[in-house]
């Protein structure tokens, strides 16, 4: 079997070498044919040897390149295969931008006689397989005219994607991914180091780590069903897992789908609630956090500094609409509160919230506006694309387009207003349990947890003592029924005239 795979391998790269080859040669037919004339013309001079070398130049240095690509691939792309293809694309942009950027509406006429003002192109660099270029923007032209263009010159020139960011006044930044690099999946390596700001959940569509901040921030991850939300869930928990460890953070979950998400990897959280009572306990005992931070931070600091034995709080919500759409009106409306508190006023004390959800309505998820940053994977349709990224990104960040066979892929919207697309690592089941293995969650302080039943004590007390009102209040039902009900004396019939007569 080994050897039948060898072989395999062999005949494959023998195939590939092949193809390039023939494709190289035909590719050049241009100086196929100036070699031919010349090497023709040393023949004709008595140079013989020199012309059939003239001759044979294109066909040999196309099999040079495809032997080199098929013997060492990595070298061949550093030193020769990427400086050639990056040449290959400036040059097509500088030879071709007039017409294309006309095509794609970038050309305005004042009259029909007159020849039409192209918006200017100022600037084409690469780098790794990303093509960027500055353009700046015509009389009568905005830069929302540009940005409307960018999608139609990315596919002009063959892009796989395209983002567009302002660089100055009526200037944009086109930056086209000419190769995608986000369709081979990654598996996340199992991490070392203690990070409570950012953590490192994958790569960029230019090659690029995609790091995701979390100090003073609530995200939303929206997604269909196999859309990748786990990669990001567990990506933030697994790359947050040392810092845990170490007390520099706090992870709290909540996974009321049965605890099956969560539960491979529940060593590294200090609190996981998988039932909805649990579950409100949690929220209470993490708003009782804030409130206890409020008191000491107050005229003192707007800031939380996260220390040994003060750690940074991180709330992770498997499904939110299970939590504030789908559970009783009770449960309902008391987590709605909560967690609408926690929103509001957790980001400056340290205690922050990361939410995962299919349905992205209004009526889903009722505090969405209040999520800080947002990141969009594949969803159903481009109107949900707007209502996760906001109006104006349903053409810059088509989430609704992502394939299938992409899970973890999807578009990040930076402050800046930027638009990034990026795909997370794929967490494995035994990396998330070696991971809740080297780095399980401290305990929590018994402080804490005396805390926590303090207050559940008061509520309880609270309750009972509400009951106890209530029922002084209202008699008991029973005891109207069986009490006997007293009958209004009747007031006397005055007898009528005619009866008297």
């Amino acid at each position: 079997m080994a050897g039948l795979r060898v072989v395999w391998f062999v005949l494959r790269r023998l195939g590939r070498a092949c193809r390039r080859f023939v494709s190289w040669t035909v590719q050049s037919w241009r100086t196929v044919l100036v070699c031919l004339v010349i090497g023709n013309v040393l023949v004709i001079a008595d140079h013989e040897a020199a012309g059939v070398v003239v001759f044979w130049l294109v066909p040999a240095w196309s099999l040079v390149r495809a032997v080199w690509e098929a013997v060492s691939p990595l070298t061949y792309e550093t030193a020769l295969g990427g400086p050639l293809r990056r040449r290959a694309w400036r040059r097509r942009v500088r030879k071709g931008w007039d017409r294309v950027a006309e095509r794609c509406g970038l050309a305005s006429r004042r009259t029909t006689d007159e020849p039409p003002t192209i918006s200017r192109l100022l600037k084409v660099r690469t780098s790794g397989n990303m093509l960027t270029l500055r353009v700046r923007a015509a009389v009568g032209q905005t830069v929302d005219d540009l940005d409307g263009a960018v999608e139609a010159i990315a596919t002009a020139f063959g892009a796989e994607s395209a983002d567009s960011r302002r660089v100055g006044p009526g200037v944009v930044e086109m930056v086209l991914a000419m190769r995608e690099l986000l369709h081979q999946p990654t598996t996340a390596p199992v991490p070392s180091e203690l990070e409570t700001e950012a953590v490192t959940l994958g790569r960029r569509s230019d090659g690029s780590p995609w790091r995701l901040e979390l100090n003073g921030l609530h995200t939303l991850v929206v997604g269909r069903s196999g859309a990748g939300k786990g990669s990001i869930l567990w990506g933030i928990a697994g790359n947050l897992a040392p810092a845990a460890h170490a007390g520099l953070v706090r992870l709290w979950g909540i996974d009321l789908k049965g605890g099956v998400e969560v539960a491979v990897g529940a060593g590294m959280f200090s609190s996981v609630a998988m039932d909805e009572q649990t579950a409100l306990r949690l929220l209470h005992s993490l708003h009782q956090v804030i409130a206890e931070r409020q008191t000491v931070m107050r005229g003192l600091s707007r800031q939380f500094t996260p220390s040994q034995g003060d750690p940074v709080h991180l709330l992770l919500i498997d499904e939110l609409a299970v939590l504030t759409a789908y559970a009783s009106r009770d449960v309902v409306n008391e987590a709605s509160s909560l967690l609408k508190r926690i929103l509001t006023q957790g980001r400056a004390l340290g205690v922050m919230v990361v939410a995962f959800v299919q349905d992205p309505r209004k009526e889903t998820v009722g505090m969405r506006e209040l999520s800080t940053q947002t990141i969009a994977l594949r969803l159903a349709s481009s109107s949900e694309t707007r209502m996760v990224l906001g109006d104006g990104y349903g053409d810059l960040a088509p989430a609704h387009w992502i394939d299938r066979t992409m899970p973890g892929a999807g578009y990040v919207v930076r402050d800046d207003g930027a638009v990034e697309r990026v795909r997370a690592d794929f967490w494995p089941d035994d990396v998330i349990r070696m991971v809740a293995q080297c780095y399980p969650a401290p305990p929590v302080p018994i402080e804490a947890v005396e805390a926590v039943e303090a207050v559940e004590a008061v509520e309880a007390v609270e309750d009972d003592a509400l009951d106890e009102l209530v029922s002084v209040v209202t008699p008991d039902v029973d005891e109207q029924a069986s009490a006997p009900r007293r009958r209004t004396p009747r007031t006397p019939r005055t007898p009528k005239d005619s009866e008297v007569a």
